[in-house]
């Protein structure tokens, strides 16, 4: 088999029903939920989905389509040095994982290690909203199905930080798992027009400490993403679980986050840190080492089917991450382009598409109808 033509769709995505004011992008609002999606073809006529990942538009027909156009889609490691060199180009291997499930005929997490079929998923809020909003807002989500949330923790006090989630508590009492994200860190990188607050270790261990004392799951991104020193002494300060890594790229940052205890939970994504297939490798180097595996969302549609393979094949994954919060965004508006969107049971699990590859059908009248102009 041979790989005969790569295509790169990118997409402005439909007008959202709100505007939504990410936590983690001070002062920047978002009246679409974009995206891409890439399209390769073989001469077998096996077609595989993936995405380019964030801004790859320029390295993807300068360098990817060229060096692929020709190969074997199957020669997954062979390409990694390339995909590696296009610097935002990894989620490229998703499409041709999807080629090799569907030549086989076998879901992609049966490929990779078949674990379970099932994983849990949760909530993801993008905002920072009023103690009592969210308070209202998980209840919503547990009535869908939903047995986890997380919260963004974003206020310059931490007593407003904590009051967010001290009301979610009383509201769920112990029904519900409550994640926290601070977003600390996110720089460089990620535009804020805004200043937002950033940090100590010393606000980190104290609010760490207090979520402890609400029974919060973990803590995500409670420092800078290069602060090994803080991030190693505040995992060993607290019993919380901290969790990071989305932004950290390179197998070699990640062995370096695993090696001094940085996180208790490794939260790598496919359209940035590496592609799938190194991912595995992280989340094995990581199960060696007795942490846990939390895959970042991935983008939208495709990236989170992807990523919910990936947690369904090994077994120290946690939780499948779902942005989901109304009116602003939800699970089906963050998949807007899928068919059939993954949602979750009433056990707050997601169950895992069973035809070969991701087992994901496109939209192809709502892409064509929101493709950038």
């Amino acid at each position: 088999m041979k790989i005969t033509d790569v295509e790169l769709l990118s997409l402005a995505g439909p007008p959202l029903p709100a505007v939504i004011r990410p936590a983690w992008s001070p002062g920047i609002t978002r009246s679409r939920w974009g995206g891409a999606i890439v399209k390769v073809h073989t001469d077998e006529g096996i077609v595989g989905i993936g995405a380019p990942g964030y801004g790859a538009t320029a390295a993807f027909e300068s360098w990817v389509k060229p060096q692929l156009i020709g190969k074997d889609p199957f020669a997954i490691e062979q390409h990694a040095r390339m995909l590696r060199m296009a610097n935002g180009c990894w989620g490229v291997e998703i499409a041709l994982w999807d080629i090799i499930g569907k030549a086989c005929g076998q879901p992609l997490y049966r490929l990779w290690g078949g674990y379970t079929d099932r994983v849990p998923a949760y909530a993801s809020f993008l905002e920072v909203r009023t103690p009592e909003q969210r308070a209202e807002d998980v209840l919503r989500v547990r009535d869908e199905g939903y047995r986890a949330v997380k919260l963004r923790i974003h206020d310059w006090q931490m007593k407003q930080d904590l009051a967010q989630v001290e009301a979610v508590r009383r509201a769920v009492g112990d029904s519900v798992t409550i994640l926290v994200d601070a977003n600390q860190a996110q720089q460089p990188g990620t535009p804020q027009a805004e200043p937002g607050p950033v940090w100590t270790e010393q606000r980190a261990v104290q609010t760490a400490r207090e979520l402890e004392r609400l029974g919060v799951y973990w803590l995500e991104e409670p420092l800078d993403r290069y602060d090994f020193d803080g991030l190693s002494r505040l995992c060993a300060a607290v019993d919380i679980l901290i969790a990071g890594g989305e932004n950290n790229r390179g197998l070699h940052e990640f062995r370096w986050l695993i090696d001094r205890d940085c996180y208790d939970v490794i939260q790598p994504e496919a359209m940035v840190s590496e592609s799938i297939s190194q991912i595995r490798k992280i989340a094995a180097y990581a199960e060696l080492h007795h942490k846990l595996i939390a895959p970042h969302h991935g983008g939208g549609g495709v990236g989170l089917f992807a990523h919910l393979h990936l947690c369904a094949a090994i077994p120290n994954a946690s939780y499948l991450e779902v942005f989901n919060d109304p009116p602003g965004m939800t699970s089906d508006i963050f998949q807007w382009y899928v068919k059939e969107p993954l949602r979750v049971d009433a056990d707050g699990q997601v169950q895992v598409p069973q035809r070969p590859g991701l087992g994901v059908d496109l939209d192809e009248e709502k892409i064509a109808r929101y493709r950038d102009a």
